[in-house]
């Protein structure tokens, strides 16, 4: 099976290919991880702002994930609407961003640790790939 097996969104990767599913599913482990803490923290205040902070990273990471493979789908050369995309995206989450810590409904701190949900999927990712590379 090897390279010709699809992957479960249906395209068929390279190996060696840099693969951004692993890492939108670690950032949902690590957003559970991160929700689970404040719980048994006992700070059930911050769930909320924290599930808020979560989802807005995955949902992000999500569509940097579909722009990207879009733009290099098939070896074609990069357009600018790809430009457009990532731009509007952009602008679209540091929007979110605003409007929630502006709003009050969330606590800041469990908001910031709902988005830290980023950082601690990218760091497992990296240690996860450092740990398959050691057996391989």
């Amino acid at each position: 099976m090897g390279s010709d097996s699809p992957t479960p969104g249906g395209s068929r990767e390279e190996p060696g290919a840099l693969s951004l599913r692993s890492l939108e599913v670690n950032i949902l482990v690590s957003a559970g991880v991160v929700l689970a803490g404040i719980a048994v923290a006992g700070r059930f205040a911050m769930l909320p702002g924290a599930a808020c902070g979560a989802a807005i990273v995955w949902v992000n990471f999500y569509l940097i994930r579909k722009i990207l493979e879009k733009a290099f789908a098939g070896g074609k050369t990069i357009g600018k609407g790809f430009v457009v995309q990532y731009v509007l995206k952009f602008l679209g989450l540091v929007a979110v961003v605003y409007l929630v810590v502006r709003s009050g409904w969330f606590d800041v701190l469990g908001f910031l640790l709902g988005l830290s949900a980023l950082f601690l999927g990218v760091l497992l990712e990296g240690l996860t790939r450092v740990v398959q590379s050691k057996s391989s």
